[in-house]
């Protein structure tokens, strides 16, 4: 479950049977948000964390975030802080490639003003059971917008992206992710953890020595 959870706004959909006309196909349109992601090798920022959970008092509080791609996060906090790791790996959409291996339309619709397709995507290992991942991209820019995680009919995990242009790149502004009840290791309520990016720093060649402690 922990390998689930590293990794709303109004949806008008527009349910077709076949893909919308001169569009690429639904693996491609994921790997179009994969490469943008993938401008970044590394990003420093400071980040404001929100959590809402039973038994859970927490202030908005900040955190110093690192991260260098394909995978290495660090977190510099004074106390304990739940932060969802695909937040911070910008949607980690390499690792739900991983998992999933096949790409099916949904839905094309309007997510936050913006046009988007619905993208379902389906286990590598079809004894794997019945999860998905549900992807929201935009199909102007290639940006990510939501992900959700299904088990069963069951939604485990629900993550939204408010992107802004840093240096060039579209780097999240926000992003809100709410946990089902259940899903949460160690809690049986729901949870709902809001972030916000600022003093964004991209591309500068952050040293390993950085995350040696992370690991």
């Amino acid at each position: 479950m922990l390998k689930w959870l590293r990794t709303t706004c109004l949806l008008a959909l527009i349910v077709g049977a076949a893909l919308p006309a001169s569009a690429l196909t639904p693996m491609e349109m994921v790997q179009r948000a994969l490469n943008q992601t993938s401008q970044v090798q590394d990003y420093s920022a400071t980040v404001y964390v929100s959590i809402e959970a039973p038994n859970v008092n927490m202030p908005r509080r900040s955190v110093k975030v690192y991260y260098k791609r394909p995978d290495k996060v660090h977190v510099e906090s004074e106390g304990i802080v739940v932060i969802p790791r695909d937040a911070l790996m910008m949607g980690n959409l390499a690792m739900h490639l991983n998992d999933f291996a096949s790409a099916s339309f949904v839905a094309e619709g309007v997510l936050s003003g913006r046009p988007v397709w619905c993208i379902k995507l389906a286990p590598r290992d079809t004894g794997a059971g019945d999860g998905r991942v549900l992807l929201w991209i935009d199909t102007e820019r290639y940006l990510l917008l939501k992900s959700e995680i299904w088990r069963g009919g069951k939604r485990q995990l629900s993550v939204r992206f408010n992107h802004r242009q840093v240096s060039g790149r579209w780097m999240p502004r926000t992003i809100n992710t709410s946990v089902a009840k259940g899903a949460l290791a160690g809690r049986e309520g729901p949870a709902q953890i809001d972030l916000e990016f600022v003093g964004y720093r991209v591309n500068t060649g952050l040293p390993d020595s950085i995350f040696e402690e992370s690991r």
